[in-house]
């Protein structure tokens, strides 16, 4: 008993000696100092000159500020003790890391130590308050730790001890130690919980803005390559507006922005880094966008078919005055930025979900964005259709001359790819909506659907693939452009899609003659090769594995077919129709064919009845048991229905 209160009268005589800052010694010199400092600075440097000051501070801001930076930055790392509460559960816990970052050698020494010695046993006072169990850790932490530091608990709300006793282990360190304090709180509603709890502890709050600027010039200073970091530090003051623009205060936002823009630099060519326009219009496009993604204010869906979003909302405000409608989010977004275009610009929609979606930097897709830009366009070497959607950006001569190019193709049927087809005729339903060309929008949705027709009539229209998805190319877009389908007309545009979509699928069912003479040959003479053409596999395009086509062979020319295959191969028939009716095909994609694989069941089953020994034998075991099983259900179906009708 007598060496601990040894220990605690000499360790409380040292933690009360006066503290007196370098600078005390000129209140000119300090207020010359202050003059230059950030709020956050001034107040830190004059709560460091105070000798316990009975008080702590409490930091706060918006997540991502940079508030544990500014604050290690505005206390020298040998003026201040740093502590991190995260993960911390006991207030012994938090004790041990303020012993910890006080006297590191000593801190692992305690390891030897141990606990549970009763050498302070009884002891009174402010670590007995604190809530600190009896041990020789505790008499060592005592004699240690003085208050000529300045305490810095940070991560607050990571800590998983309950508020009130971190109150009580901060108290301990102001109140009865004479420790100045400051604890960082990420979390506005914690803050805001705290400072109710115990507004006595904090004598002063300040919330930290974002040293916009000087992170900036640190990250930048951060980029390895040389090359990179001299394409972002060239745009340095493009890319701080932009995001002074964007309201967004998160620095850790503004780092992700610079890493991503160095991915970006990876992919340009000698010939894009050449064009500083399309450069600096690139880098605002890229950096406006990737904030307001990792921001949370704008979605995927934000991202697409962005071309003629204001024009759509316009009209729906003016046909709702009454009872306006919410102004889409892109809108919001894009009136931040008075000189970067989000509803159009340099970056297509393709490329914007691959990088700020997908996390990917295709570098093919990103180049052709750019080249299919006005900086790189050469109007006579590319669709007019490309032309007409950047009229924006060229000359009245050069649009009108691609406009003169596009209605020759119209008239003449020259395209034929979907993509192509649907922007066609998309532009030309804007023109005719603003009057640009001699037609109302309801006449060109009419020859648009004539313009189809025709193609398929001719022969000339692409059969539809044979992937369950594929129209996957071109649904949303189509060579990196989003169609301009303003949404005052999305039927139209939802009708010609499904007329074009329908137009497909019968050119490709004017081909299943052939295809199935081929598919029968295939069943006589290469059953392997049909197993690959009509079942689902890893490996192989497999063409016909979910388009309904078998049921238009005869199930008698069918089965006549697969007995005329050699013996060791019947299984791979067998097989093939196992494997393409799984997962209840017959329910869903292949539907039409239920009734007719049936059929063929039963004349197999009809040809083992006649035959006999081991050749009927052959015939039943080859029967696709998925088959067998579906009949037995039938059977079973009908019977009972027999039965409720009796």
């Amino acid at each position: 008993m007598k060496v601990a209160q040894k220990i605690f009268r000499w360790f409380k005589e040292r933690s009360h000696k006066p503290y007196h800052s370098t600078e005390t010694s000129s209140g000119k010199a300090i207020m010359e100092k202050l003059s230059s400092m950030s709020h956050l600075q001034e107040y830190l440097s004059y709560y460091t000159t105070l000798t316990a000051p009975g008080y702590a501070v409490l930091v706060t801001g918006d997540w991502g500020t940079g508030k544990t930076y500014q604050v290690k930055s505005c206390l020298p790392e040998e003026d201040r003790l740093y502590v991190s509460l995260f993960g911390v559960q006991t207030v012994e816990q938090l004790h041990s890391e303020v012993f910890a970052a006080a006297a590191p050698t000593m801190a692992k020494a305690e390891k030897m130590v141990g606990k549970g010695s009763d050498i302070v046993a009884g002891m009174k006072g402010p670590w007995a308050l604190a809530g600190a169990i009896p041990s020789v850790f505790n008499a060592v932490f005592k004699r240690e730790i003085e208050p000529t530091k300045t305490l810095v608990f940070d991560d607050l709300e990571r800590s998983d001890l309950e508020l009130k006793d971190v109150l009580g282990a901060i108290n301990s360190y102001v109140e009865h130690l004479g420790f100045r304090v400051v604890v960082v709180a990420h979390d506005e509603r914690l803050a805001d919980e705290f400072l109710q709890m115990k507004e006595k502890t904090f004598g002063q709050s300040i919330r930290v803005e974002p040293q916009i600027e000087d992170a900036l010039s640190h990250f930048l200073e951060d980029i390895g390559s040389p090359s990179a970091k001299k394409f972002a530090s060239d745009f340095k003051d493009q890319v701080q507006d932009t995001f002074l623009r964007s309201k967004v205060k998160s620095l850790r936002i503004l780092r992700h922005v610079i890493e991503d823009l160095t991915r970006l630099h990876g992919v340009l060519g000698e010939e894009h880094l050449k064009n500083a326009d399309a450069m600096e219009d690139l880098t605002k496009t890229f950096v406006a966008f990737q904030i307001e993604v990792r921001a949370g204010h704008l979605l995927e869906n934000d991202l697409q078919n962005r071309r003629g979003a204001r024009y759509g909302y316009m009209l729906r405000v003016h046909a709702k005055k009454d009872n306006p409608p919410e102004t889409p989010a892109l809108i919001k977004a894009d009136d931040k930025y008075p000189t970067i275009d989000l509803e159009g610009g340099i970056l297509n929609d393709d490329v914007l979900c691959a990088m700020l979606v997908d996390g990917r930097f295709p570098e093919d897709q990103i180049r052709a964005s750019i080249e299919n830009s006005a900086y790189f366009l050469v109007p006579e070497d590319v669709a007019p259709w490309k032309v007409i959607s950047h009229f924006d950006d060229l000359e009245d001569r050069t649009v009108d001359e691609a406009m003169a190019r596009m209605k020759r193709q119209f008239e003449e049927r020259e395209v034929t790819s979907s993509g192509e087809m649907l922007h066609i005729f998309c532009l030309r339903m804007m023109m005719a909506e603003q009057n640009i060309i001699d037609r109302n929008v309801e006449d060109v949705f009419k020859e648009n659907l004539a313009y189809i027709d025709d193609l398929l009539n001719k022969g000339a229209l692409p059969a539809r693939g044979t992937d369950w998805r594929w129209y996957d190319e071109f649904e949303r877009s189509y060579d990196g452009f989003g169609y301009w389908v303003s949404q005052g007309h999305e039927d139209y545009f939802k009708e010609t899609w499904g007329h074009l979509i329908a137009a497909r699928e019968e050119a490709l069912r004017r081909k299943f003659p052939k295809i199935l003479n081929e598919l029968l040959q295939m069943v006589r003479e290469n059953p392997k090769g049909f197993f690959e053409a009509v079942s689902p596999t890893n490996n192989g395009p497999n063409p016909y594995a979910v388009i309904p086509l078998l049921h238009e062979i005869p199930p008698v020319e069918f089965v006549n077919s697969w007995m005329e295959a050699p013996r060791e191969n019947w299984r791979d028939i067998q097989y093939a129709l196992e494997n393409r009716y799984s997962s209840n095909q017959l329910e869903r994609d292949l539907a039409p064919e239920k009734d007719w694989a049936l059929q063929v069941l039963k004349e197999l089953e009809r040809r083992a009845d006649d035959e006999a020994g081991f050749r009927a034998l052959r015939i039943k075991r080859v029967r696709p048991k998925i088959l067998v099983e579906l009949a037995h259900e039938e059977d079973s179906t009908e019977s009972t229905a027999a039965q409720e009708e009796a």
